[in-house]
Parts: C-alpha cells; sequence; structure tokens
C-alpha cells in the first residue's frame, strides 16, 4: 500500500507514482517496440526483485497478456504517468526530478521523445489545450508556494513557473492540496482541499468544496467557489478533482472517504456541478452519491452523453485502504450524471485501489485496469449496458495508465 507518509520516505493518486535499468543511461530507452494500438503504463517485478513501472505496446486488451518482459521500457522507481493524443509523459516522483515524454514514430513504435528536468515533485496536472500540460509543485510541509509549471508538450520543455499559493490559514496551520487543474474560458479552475501544514496528511477541516478560480493564461487570482453540501473536491494522487462534459459543464466529487486518505468526514459523498460559462456552483444541483450507491467515490471520469464511470469505495475502515491494489473494498458503476441515477456494472469483480488513471474511453466502451488480490486483468466496460467483460491478463502489479496515442 501506498500512503502519503511512505511514498513521501519509500515510495496509489495520481501515483497521477526500480532498478534493473536506469532510464537515464539504459539500451531499453532506445529499444523500438512492435507497432500496435495502445500504449500501457505498467507496474510490475523489475530486475531486482522490487516493482518497477515500464512503458509498453500492446496490440490488444482484450486477449492474450500484457506483459513488459523483453519489451518494457524500465522506468526508475515509481512514477506518475499522464497523457494527451501524442505524447506520454513519465514524471518522477519524490527523489526523481526527471520528467521523459515518449511518442510514437511513423512504424508505431514507442520512442523517446524528449526530456525535462523539475525542482519537487509534479503531483498534479492538466492540459488547457493539446500542445500545452500544466503540472504543479506541491510542497508537502509548511507555507510554501505551489509551483506551476508551463510545458510545452511537442519541444517537452518548461516554457513557465508560476508561484501560486492557492490558500493557507496559519491561525489554523493548514495549506492546500489540489485536485484538479482546469481550463476553460480563460479561467483556471483549481479545486484543492485542506491539509495540515505539518506534512502528516491529516484533513481536519472537511465541511466545505472549494475551487479556486484563476484567470488563464495570466493566472491572477479570482475568486473561491464554495459550497457547503458537500465536503472537499477530489483525492491525493489524483487529478481528476473535476471532469467536464461535451457541453463544457464541470461535475467536481467529493469522496469523504476515510479510506481514501481523508482523516475526518463531515458530509456525504457527492457531486457538484459549475455549468459552463459560471463561475459558482449549480446551487440546483447536487447528486448524493452515497445514498445512491451505498458507498463513497473513491475516482471517476466522463464518458459521454451524460454518463461517468466511478469507483466506489464500499468499505470505509482502514485509512488510506483505497491505495492498496489487492483491498477488494471497491465497485465499479455507471453514474448517470444528469438523471443523478447508479447503476452496478456487472461482470466486474470487487476490486484494489490504484493511483493514475488505470482507464481507456473509447466511445461508449472503457477499458480498465481490475486488480484483485489473486489477480490482474483488463476489462470492457460497456456504459449502456453497465455490463464489463474480462480481457488480457496483466502480468504485473497494475495498470497505471491506458493511452491511445496517434502519430
Amino acid at each position: 500500500m501506498r500512503t502519503p507518509s511512505n511514498l513521501i520516505l519509500t515510495l496509489v493518486l495520481f501515483a497521477i507514482a526500480g532498478t534493473a535499468c536506469d532510464v537515464n543511461n539504459s539500451d531499453d530507452s532506445d529499444k523500438e517496440e512492435p507497432s500496435s494500438a495502445y500504449t500501457v503504463a505498467l507496474r510490475a517485478v523489475g530486475g531486482q526483485n522490487e516493482a518497477t513501472d515500464y512503458i509498453l505496446n500492446t496490440n490488444d486488451l482484450m486477449g492474450g497478456v500484457i506483459t513488459a518482459e523483453g519489451i518494457g521500457i524500465e522506468q526508475t522507481g515509481w512514477r506518475y504517468i499522464t497523457g494527451n493524443e501524442h505524447t506520454l509523459f513519465s514524471i518522477g516522483y519524490y527523489t526523481d526530478n526527471n520528467a521523459i515524454a515518449y511518442e510514437l514514430d511513423e512504424e508505431g513504435n514507442i520512442v523517446e521523445k524528449g526530456r525535462f528536468v523539475f525542482e519537487n515533485t509534479l503531483d498534479v496536472g492538466g492540459y488547457p489545450d493539446p500542445n500545452t500540460l500544466l503540472a504543479m509543485e506541491v510542497p508537502r510541509v509548511d507555507f510554501a508556494d505551489r509551483v506551476l509549471h508551463t510545458i510545452d508538450t511537442e519541444e517537452v520543455s518548461i516554457t513557465g513557473k508560476t508561484n501560486l499559493r492557492i490558500w493557507e490559514s496559519r491561525t489554523d496551520s493548514l495549506v492546500a492540496w489540489p485536485t484538479g487543474l482546469n481550463v476553460r474560458n480563460n479561467k483556471l479552475f483549481i479545486p484543492f482541499y485542506k491539509l495540515h501544514a505539518r506534512g502528516d496528511f491529516s484533513t481536519p477541516q472537511t465541511d466545505t468544496a472549494y475551487v479556486a478560480v484563476y484567470s488563464y493564461p495570466d493566472l491572477e487570482f479570482e475568486k473561491y467557489i464554495t459550497d457547503t453540501r458537500m465536503g472537499p473536491i477530489g483525492i491525493y494522487g489524483s487529478s481528476y478533482g473535476m471532469i467536464e462534459d461535451e457541453d463544457g459543464n464541470y461535475y467536481a466529487y467529493s469522496s469523504a472517504s476515510l479510506a481514501s486518505g481523508f482523516t475526518t468526514q463531515s458530509k456525504p459523498s457527492g457531486i457538484l456541478k459549475i455549468n459552463n460559462g459560471e463561475t459558482e456552483f449549480d446551487e440546483n444541483y447536487f447528486f448524493n452519491v452515497e445514498e445512491i450507491t451505498g458507498g463513497k467515490i473513491h475516482f471517476f471520469e466522463y464518458i459521454g452523453n451524460g454518463k461517468a464511470i466511478a469507483n466506489i469505495v464500499i468499505d470505509d475502515s482502514s485509512l488510506w485502504g483505497s491505495y492498496a491494489t489487492d483491498s477488494e473494498i471497491h465497485k465499479m458503476v455507471i453514474i448517470d450524471l444528469e438523471n443523478k441515477t447508479s447503476t452496478d456494472i456487472d461482470g466486474v469483480p470487487l476490486h484494489g485501489g490504484f493511483y493514475g488513471n488505470p482507464w481507456h474511453i473509447e466511445g461508449d466502451k472503457v477499458y480498465a485496469g481490475i486488480v484483485t488480490s489473486s489477480n490482474a486483468f483488463v476489462y470492457e466496460i460497456d456504459a449502456n449496458t453497465a455490463t464489463g467483460v474480462k480481457g488480457a491478463e496483466i502480468i504485473g502489479e497494475e495498470l497505471k495508465g491506458i493511452y491511445k496515442l496517434e502519430q
């Protein structure tokens, strides 16, 4: 299990997260992969019998096995993985300050595109446009700037850094932990929750949802959006505190879960809405997810046509329990955001948690890496029928990301 404390000291989000071959001097970084349809980030046992992250291509998510043996590009340590249509980023964690970008060459092979160095861990990311990655450095202890990096995804270079505080209270010794970087209509929305500044990841105040709003790209602070119908937005290790539908509306979720790392819980797990063109929560929209599903959202993502897929905590008895891949305390559901309903997905077993984004959406299908105490498989989930079909076996601990890069 990877709690924030042991992630920091030893090192699943967002873990966006090793040793036989260092990416800085390994021949693996130049190895050509077989042409294929998908690029995945796989955490598996490396050359020294320690868990290691790999980047590799696979032809099929629904048959055979997904393994890094002989083809995976080995990474150093635990990585955050993020990507857009053309570029996959493998971002170092804690003591590793290297970010490596990958792309597909003309033959469809995964190859290194470039790399850059940052000072401290980039914990939260977002894509305001196809050529830009926003990534934020978030100090764990004391009162310090949250440094927003603007990264050119084509040149694989940092083009700007901006120091932000987001929110802090020296009286209460609390600071902001961001859970998303969402850009819409020349504004940057940063959902966040409050952490104790001593660095133990305790959350003493969980009675309000918060979003900080800045102008974009000027990054001038404008306002806070707050709502007391639910608690803090998002979770540690994820940049999906808010998701966006086809009409530009934002849906923000609160986990309110001990298993997701909140040491206190005072409001139900739920979803709020910020309509397109607005900078306030919709006073007529609140979805009490806990009441409808019997559990709490750990993670969700938008599929389309008003539907989202969500990972629901059904056993909330253990702090950070959702970050153990073999902790079978989650079910998968399809959420109808417009009608405020939820349907359990038939055919997908109770499963463990994860960091990052271990699913890929194509039309009304979701391909998800599902890990239980005994095995790991990809499942194809139909959003219309809320059914899942078992696919390829995952040879390793977990899939940390599934991507379909374009050449």
